[in-house]
């Protein structure tokens, strides 16, 4: 590419003074940016990954200036010495035999004058041709102090560098048709990442967009953009489409009835002329569980809706407090409250959100949103916002009316609306009203909940009872939730239920049923549940596996007793989940809570404190972590020649990958899991996966995935004992039971032909076919990844079935033959 750059700079050569400055800055400016994408591609390739973030350069790359590439070389030329070559770009701090005045010097003073002149100023003859002459010198410098750094060029137009830095092929299009290239932004479209640039050329200087590669230095950071939001592909009027989104789970197994309000919204999702949707009614009817419902229905491709199909999907729970590395922060005003789901939206372009974000609020922060918006090729169309229990964000009338205000400037603006609301809210909306079920659909649920906890009482009572019922208690589906419940738990009748439900106001009846099932719950349930409403940090998985930790229990018998409570809301999102405890089940536990002696109070208090520091010290570590978190096993270029040697199918060259990647990034526990993954499934050493597979456990303990490879290799060595431990401790951080359950259940049934005793191999049979049965009752979700377990699930009960079958006949060969003898 050198002779490149000299052909451009002879053609200025035959330009006027003013044309030839022009055209060299245009020059200076291309072969800047090559310099800067080469250094990038070099230290990817040739250094320790960790030792370097480039993660700040390149997104700031994205979109270059003039000044940048000066502070991008004083940064990485110093790595680069230290790591490839001593002498790497000599003359840019020093002088050399190639320049006599520093080229770094250099051209700081061509910024400062592109600024003040060129910018800003008035740019006369005499300074016009002073600076040609000077931007010529400069170009030539460069071309000295660059001479290792600049790619050459072979067949087909693929560059790479020199042989004598190590010949590494450059990933990013530095050349266009033959010509070098003046990159004007990279960025991705709908998950692909595009280069906009124009060819080097004073004739035709052509503009292009090409699609970059998975290696190049932009692309690498691709799925970290959308780190919170999960890519789903989806079927609609038989056409394949894709659209990042953010919201949990289905919040029931039991969704019964509202067919005519899920009509609606599916109405309202396929008319575009409608910016705002409203789903409102009293708390405990059920608002959140339909919006759910639908947007769930959407990822499973239930609907067919018209073009276009919302690309970006955010869901934002309006809260009044948010959690930081300082502690819990409580709003002091709604706007701050309202600015929360604009930030939440642009969770899905940023990894960690930057420090401008914050502050700034309200209509500011809504257009410098827009503009993120457009730049990321997405209109308001493509963008569905879900704004749940909206009540909580206003109290006073001129509050109400300044959010329907809000609500309005974000449709208009950022994205059509859904939202969730205990009351009407200040704006012209498709109302969905969302009352009481029909006696029918309550007859129904009640039915269905109660067949789940066996309330035999609801069972035997006949259809004319049971509406005579859920009138009374207004067909509202947290009541009849709560009656059942509380049937089965204390053994009396419907009548006897109901007469002590009427006996009491709201607040009372479930501060009633907190007091039952307090008393059912073991002391350490009791313990977590106490410490539970001692910490200030969000309850998440993250949080909820550290009280367990400390208490001792484990995370399956926590989620139990939450199961059989109204103690709080759990939003999940299938990979993660969120708690919010109910304000009276707090109080309930604070009041639990001074029953206690003096000393069992401390210890308490301390091992909440204890619960809050450790997540006051991960959020510091997730905020200053920027590698990619969704693939962060191959975010080096050995792990990544791994990954595409094994997909070819050369494992002897992956394994080599692999072990140069693990003394690359030894404190990686994704990656030597996935190492341990590729030793187990596609060689026989499974004593390396095993060693593997423990070292990835040992750097991350919650670790799931880590921990069920484990699980998985023991098994295959035959250690049952180990085995089902680490299948144990992936339950313990959120793997599902029926999931645990089933592995333990397939271990069995294949170590089952290795014992020598038939006695032994039909007990082990029979244990393994219990363990499918209780697999499949505990597989109650009804989403894609329950419905491939519960299919496993199906197919080894038959197999084990049939294994038992032949056991037992072999049996009774052998009881037979003995006699006979």
């Amino acid at each position: 590419m050198k002779n490149i750059y000299k052909s451009h700079i002879q053609r200025a050569s035959q330009l006027n003074d003013a044309e030839k400055l022009s055209f060299l800055t245009s020059v200076l400016r291309s072969l800047l940016q090559t310099v800067v994408v080469t250094s990038f591609e070099l230290i990817q390739a040739k250094t320790p990954s960790d030792e370097i973030d480039l993660v700040d350069f390149t997104n700031r790359f994205c979109k270059p200036s003039d000044g940048l590439p000066l502070q991008i070389l004083d940064n990485t030329i110093p790595f680069l010495r230290e790591y490839v070559a001593p002498q790497l770009m000599l003359g840019w701090f020093e002088k050399s035999e190639a320049v006599s005045c520093p080229l770094g010097k250099q051209l700081v003073k061509w910024v400062e004058f592109r600024n003040k002149r060129s910018a800003h100023g008035v740019l006369d003859d005499k300074v016009v041709s002073e600076w040609a002459t000077r931007t010529e010198e400069i170009i030539y410098d460069c071309l000295e102090v660059f001479h290792l750094m600049l790619p050459i060029v072979g067949t087909n137009n693929s560059i790479k560098l020199p042989e004598g830095i190590g010949s590494i092929n450059i990933e990013t299009p530095l050349l266009y048709k033959g010509s070098a290239v003046v990159i004007l932004s990279a960025k991705p479209k709908k998950g692909i990442w595009k280069l906009a640039g124009q060819v080097l050329s004073y004739d035709n200087a052509e503009e292009f967009i090409v699609q970059l590669s998975d290696n190049s230095i932009f692309s690498i950071d691709n799925m970290r953009l959308f780190d919170k939001f999960e890519l789903s592909e989806i079927t609609s009027n038989d056409k394949e489409y894709s659209f990042y989104h953010n919201f949990p789970v289905r919040q029931t197994d039991t969704f019964e009835g509202r067919t005519e309000e899920l009509k609606n919204l599916e109405e309202w999702m396929d008319d575009e002329d409608s910016r705002y949707c409203l789903v409102y009614g009293d708390g405990g009817y059920g608002k959140t569980t339909l919006v759910l419902e639908l947007l769930n229905q959407f990822k499973e491709s239930n609907f067919d809706f018209n073009e276009p199909i919302p690309e970006i999907i955010c869901y934002h729970t309006a809260k009044l407090t948010k959690w930081t590395e300082q502690g819990l922060t409580h709003f002091t005003g709604i706007t701050p409250a309202m600015d929360e789901c604009i930030r939440e939206l642009m969770r899905c372009f940023y990894s960690v959100l930057p420090a401008e974000w914050y502050s700034i609020s309200g209509r500011a922060l809504i257009d410098k949103a827009v503009g993120v918006i457009k730049e990321n090729k997405y209109n308001r169309n493509d963008i569905l916002l879900i704004l749940d229990n909206t009540e909580t964000l206003a109290t006073s009338a001129q509050e109400v009316k300044d959010l329907g205000v809000f609500f309005k400037l974000v449709g208009k603006l950022i994205g059509r609306l859904i939202i969730t609301s205990r009351r009407r809210e200040f704006i012209e909306a498709t109302p969905i009203p969302i009352e009481g079920l029909t006696e029918i659909e309550a007859v129904s649920l009640m039915q269905r909940i109660a067949q789940d906890y066996s309330a035999t009482p609801i069972l035997q009572a006949g259809d004319s009872k049971l509406r005579r019922v859920s009138n009374q208690l207004m067909r509202k589906p947290l009541l009849l939730e709560a009656l059942v419940k509380y049937v089965s738990y204390s053994q009396v009748g419907i009548d006897a239920a109901i007469e002590n439900i009427f006996r009491k106001n709201n607040a009372e009846l479930l501060e009633f049923l907190y007091e039952d099932a307090w008393a059912r719950m073991n002391p350490l349930q009791k313990e977590a549940f106490l410490i539970l409403v001692h910490v200030k940090c969000p309850l998440d998985q993250v949080s909820i596996g550290q009280i367990c930790q400390q208490v001792g229990i484990q995370n399956a018998e926590f989620q139990q007793s939450l199961v059989e409570t109204h103690f709080a809301n759990l939003t999940d999102y299938g990979r993660t989940y969120s708690l919010e405890v109910v304000d009276l089940a707090s109080q309930f536990f604070m009041h639990q809570y001074t029953k206690f002696e003096e000393k069992y109070r401390e210890k308490i208090k301390l091992l909440a404190l204890q619960v809050e520091h450790y997540a006051v010290e991960r959020e510091r570590i997730e905020k200053e972590y920027q590698s990619d978190r969704v693939d962060e096993a191959f975010r080096s270029e050995y792990a990544r020649a791994a990954k595409v040697l094994a997909g070819k199918g050369d494992i002897d060259g992956a394994v080599e990958m692999y072990e140069l990647a693990i003394e690359d990034d030894p404190l990686n526990s994704a990656l030597f899991d996935r190492f341990a993954w590729l030793l187990f499934n596609k060689t026989t050493n499974y004593p390396y996966a095993k060693e593997m597979g423990e070292k990835a456990v040992e750097l991350d303990p919650l670790n799931c995935d880590a921990l069920v490879d484990l699980a998985l290799i023991n098994y295959r060595l035959e250690d049952l004992v180990e085995g089902d431990k680490y299948i144990d401790r992936a339950r313990n951080v959120g793997r599902p039971e029926s999931f645990c359950l089933l592995r333990k259940a397939i271990a069995r049934y294949y170590q089952a032909d290795k014992l020598y005793r038939h006695n032994d191999s039909i007990a082990m049979l029979a244990g393994a076919l219990e363990m499918l049965k209780r697999a499949e009752k505990t597989n109650v979700k009804s989403d894609g990844y329950s419905a491939k377990n519960l299919d496993s699930i199906i197919k080894f009960k038959g197999l084990v079935s049939n294994k038992i079958n032949k056991f037992n006949a072999k049996k009774v060969q052998h009881d037979g033959a003995l006699k006979r003898k």
